[in-house]
């Protein structure tokens, strides 16, 4: 009796334990299938909150103060009192003021122009829109002058004559008397060819000390023989070593 309660197995004996699974690791591509699936969610919700702030702030652009919409037809209902501004290019000096004084505006123009002087450009441009009594700025040439035929001729003989060597003032006025011009004629020829009167002394200095020598005081007594001022004579020299 005894061997076969020894023999038996208890009742309440726990059954030996299984040997433990081993856990089985991710492959790199269902860890790259997760890291997707978690950005896929993360940008759902961000656009879920981002379509929101969206939609309120276009609610607040397109919602205008009352006040701003009755400022603005305020504006809109006041009337214009600007004037449009004549095109006055083209014309004297005089007759664009005449045009802009009748249109409510004032005509400003720089120091020495003449009244009959061509207007090249101005400010406001024409057509703009000014206030009354607004400056128009504007500028302005002296017309081209218009020269007798004599005096034309008497321009082209002078300058011919200071290409070929030095003149004083009153040498070419002479000169050009010889010539047959008037005394008048000749003296607008001579101010009227470009001249400059020291440079034409130093010229006429340096054209006597290639002929022959000079002393200082011979030269000075040369050039005043042709008609240079003591002024000119003075550059002569100077021009030339004296």
């Amino acid at each position: 009796m005894s061997d076969i309660i020894s023999n038996a197995p208890a009742a309440d004996a726990a059954p030996s334990p299984s040997p433990q699974q081993p856990r089985r690791k991710l492959r790199w591509w269902q860890w790259a299938l997760i890291a997707l699936g978690a950005l896929i969610v993360i940008s759902l919700i961000g656009s879920a909150l981002g379509g929101g702030g969206s939609d309120d702030a276009e609610a607040s652009r397109t919602s205008t103060p009352a006040a701003v919409q009755e400022a603005t037809e305020a504006v809109a209902a006041e009337p214009d009192t600007t004037v449009a501004v004549p095109e006055v290019v083209g014309m004297t000096v005089a007759e664009a003021r005449a045009q802009l004084e009748a249109g409510g505006l004032t005509l400003k123009v720089g120091v020495g122009m003449g009244e009959d002087w061509l207007v090249m450009t101005q400010g406001p441009v024409g057509g703009q829109k000014a206030e009354p009594g607004s400056e128009v700025s504007v500028i302005a040439e002296a017309p081209a002058p218009v020269y007798s035929l004599a005096q034309q001729n008497a321009i082209s003989k002078a300058r011919s004559y200071l290409a070929l060597t030095g003149f004083s003032r009153t040498g070419l006025i002479g000169q050009l008397e010889f010539e047959g011009f008037s005394t008048e004629d000749a003296t607008f020829g001579a101010d009227n060819a470009g001249a400059d009167w020291n440079a034409e002394a130093a010229e006429k200095a340096k054209s006597y000390l290639d002929m022959t020598s000079f002393s200082r005081d011979g030269l000075y007594d040369q050039l005043a023989f042709e008609g240079f001022t003591d002024p000119e004579i003075q550059f002569g020299l100077t021009a030339v070593g004296y």
